[in-house]
């Protein structure tokens, strides 16, 4: 594909009924640790949370795994952590990414610096409708990114200091007048939003008193966030990701086209939606540093999408069903040189 046609081509992706599905790949590179660099603090960290020998045990057979040079997703699917391990992981993983996060927001409130993602928005004519966002990162980067450009942000909870989760009526905080159609029916025009659905949690989720509420001044180990391990899946069933999780599915459903930024398809949450609409044909655009081998098997098996990911320092190399090219002095796999390349 000639680099003037894949401009156009991206282009015609950036309509507002477009979903976007966004990865731990785009959040590292902001700066935010990824999974080898959580590994590292998990082996650090770890043995300070821990005095119970099972624990300690456990720990240790883990770990070994971990030093032999395996993924940490991969090493946590095979054991079935105590309860003290499996809190301690979520503890460590919350406060790391939180730390990190401050960081970076710093800089954007200080500095002034632009995250990568809001610079994606400024590419989108966003109406009433709204633009409809899926992340399995549970940091706040994205919700960030959309109110630095003063845009609404939709996380299915109501209220601002102590909101409370109530997917059904969060949209209509967003009310912004009543516009009369025919036949003197009236309908609700909303301000420009996101809605951000989240099936993996966020840093400041919380469950109080068996209600789940957002709470953005409060920094707790507790925070509902599902991190990787056997009971993932699992825990993907309990109030709010279920709810997060069945709305992601439904836009999933509906949605004509994607933009999958970071997103190396390892989730099974989202999975079985998404391949199945991939595979009847529905286009998407794939922006990665690296296509894992699930990502390469799916585009052997459909025709509409284009995976563009890094060739070295300095080149991309853009992957469909039938092509496999090489773009040589331009990182389109970076999603802020490729609006700007796109642009």
């Amino acid at each position: 594909m000639k680099l003037d046609k894949l401009k156009q081509t991206i282009q015609e992706y950036f309509q507002e009924d477009t979903v976007t599905i966004v990865g731990s790949g785009l959040s590292s590179a902001e700066g935010l640790p990824g999974m080898k660099a959580l590994s590292a603090k998990l082996m650090e960290d770890m043995p300070q949370h821990l005095s119970q020998e099972t624990d300690l045990s456990q720990w240790s057979e883990i770990r070994k795994e971990l030093r032999s040079g395996k993924g940490l997703e991969k090493v946590l699917h095979h054991f079935n952590p105590s309860l003290l391990v499996e809190q301690s992981i979520q503890a460590i993983t919350a406060q790391y990414i939180r730390d990190e996060e401050t960081k970076i927001i710093t800089q954007v409130i200080t500095n002034g610096r632009v995250l990568r993602f809001s610079e994606y928005l400024d590419h989108f004519t966003i109406r009433s409708a709204g633009l409809t966002v899926i992340t399995t990162n549970y940091d706040r980067l994205i919700e960030y990114a959309c109110e630095y450009r003063q845009i609404e942000v939709d996380t299915l909870f109501r209220g601002t200091f102590y909101a409370h989760f109530s997917p059904e009526t969060s949209q209509y905080a967003f009310c912004n007048g009543l516009a009369k159609v025919r036949r003197k029916q009236r309908v609700i025009n909303y301000c420009p939003k996101v809605t951000v659905l989240k099936p993996h949690g966020s840093l400041n989720w919380y469950m109080i008193h068996e209600r789940p509420y957002l709470i953005p001044g409060y920094e707790s180990d507790d925070c509902l966030i599902i991190t990787p391990g056997i009971n993932k899946y699992k825990e993907g069933y309990n109030i709010p990701f279920d709810t997060h999780r069945g709305k992601a599915n439904h836009s999933i459903d509906l949605a004509p086209r994607y933009i999958i930024i970071g997103y190396g398809f390892n989730d099974d949450h989202l999975e079985t939606h998404l391949v199945q609409q991939l595979k009847d044909g529905k286009p998407a655009l794939i922006i990665t540093h690296s296509v894992s081998s699930k990502t390469i098997q799916l585009i052997a098996e459909c025709k509409n999408i284009i995976a563009i990911c890094a060739d070295g320092a300095k080149n991309s190399r853009v992957i469909t069903w039938e092509e496999n090219e090489l773009i040589k002095g331009v990182n389109m796999w970076d999603l802020r040189e490729m609006l700007r390349e796109v642009f």
